[in-house]
């Protein structure tokens, strides 16, 4: 059953309307003014919410506001009753992030209609979200098991010879196997971390809290940051001549590990998809407001139509190339 909220500081409007609604089957909550519908509004969240404007302690405007900014109530759908006609008020409501407005007096079907297109808009939108979480699971089953399975049969056959064989080996053969189960649980240690990177972004990308502490963060040395992650990832590919380096120093509003990160990926990105020999350019600029780090490199490159539906998990022109990694390097 659809929960309405209907915040109305007249009495008679707010006990005819809430009735009205009842008879057609939605659950309905009441307030009578909006201190105490705002309330109600961050405790019930309601399916929808009614709204008068002139009210006292706080009005329609102020109610809206509020819900706006809390992530709980940002969604839900907003109707505006009032005996304001006026275009301005219309426009201010609109503004605010109302979904509709219904003067004073208004008829049974006009209220109806207006709850019942934001409902089929509703829908429409979870619709979307959950063909889009749908999506994102199947990429996670199709990708995270595939990634993992490779390293890890390497280090288990490689355990294996060592278990079976050891005693026939040369001594040089042993440290060489060592290196390579190394190698290959690095692999695997580096697709986790960024699977657990990812899923931390999605979860708290809506965290006021999350903000505030990213947003207060800082790098100095930006030049050292950046350079530092470049050599490393040339040196990592063995295409330390390849790389040029063209980076203006700055403090910018990141944390030295979320800067490491996405220069990390960029880079990478870089040098993974472009032929050796042919050079990657890292280069950083700042003005008064931002800072730009761009990294050129001359390999497949990414067609507009692929970059417009770009999204986590995914790889383009998979049949046309080779791709190692888990597609969530750019997303991040």
């Amino acid at each position: 059953m659809k929960k309405i909220l209907l915040i109305e500081d007249n009495p008679n409007v707010l006990q005819n309307t809430s009735r009205m609604l009842q008879a057609e089957g939605y659950m309905v909550i009441t307030a009578n003014n909006g201190r105490q519908g705002l309330e109600m509004a961050q405790q019930q969240i309601p399916s929808l919410i009614i709204c008068d404007i002139m009210m006292p302690e706080i009005d329609g405007y102020g109610v809206i506001s509020a819900l706006r900014t809390n992530p709980a109530t940002t969604a839900i759908p907003f109707i505006f009753l009032s005996a304001k006609s006026d275009k301005t008020d219309f426009r201010q409501g609109m503004e605010l992030g109302s979904d509709d407005y219904l003067t004073k007096p208004f008829t049974r079907d006009e209220l109806l209609g207006a709850i019942n297109a934001q409902f089929k808009k509703q829908d429409i939108i979870n619709s979307y979200y959950r063909q889009e979480l749908d999506n994102l699971r199947g990429n996670i089953s199709k990708s995270l098991p595939h990634q993992l399975l490779f390293p890890a049969i390497e280090v288990m056959g490689l355990a294996d010879i060592l278990v079976k064989n050891y005693h026939a080996m040369e001594a040089h053969e042993v440290p060489d196997i060592g290196k390579r189960i190394r190698k290959a649980g690095r692999n695997m240690h580096e697709m986790v971390k960024k699977f657990l990177l990812y899923a931390e972004l999605e979860s708290t990308e809506n965290s006021t809290e999350w903000i505030t502490q990213i947003r207060n963060s800082k790098t100095t040395f930006v030049d050292i940051e950046i350079a530092s992650c470049a050599k490393k990832t040339a040196e990592h590919y063995n295409r330390n001549a390849d790389l040029v380096i063209d980076i203006q120093d700055a403090a910018i509003q990141i944390s030295d590990s979320y800067l490491n990160t996405i220069a990390k990926e960029i880079i990478d990105n870089g040098f993974k998809f472009s032929p050796e020999g042919t050079s990657v350019s890292v280069s950083g600029s700042s003005d008064d407001k931002e800072y730009c780090l761009s990294v050129t490199d001359h390999g497949q490159g990414i067609e507009p139509e692929q970059i417009a539906s770009f999204g986590a998990y995914m790889k383009f022109e998979k049949k046309l190339y080779i791709q190692q990694g888990t597609g969530l390097g750019l997303a991040i």
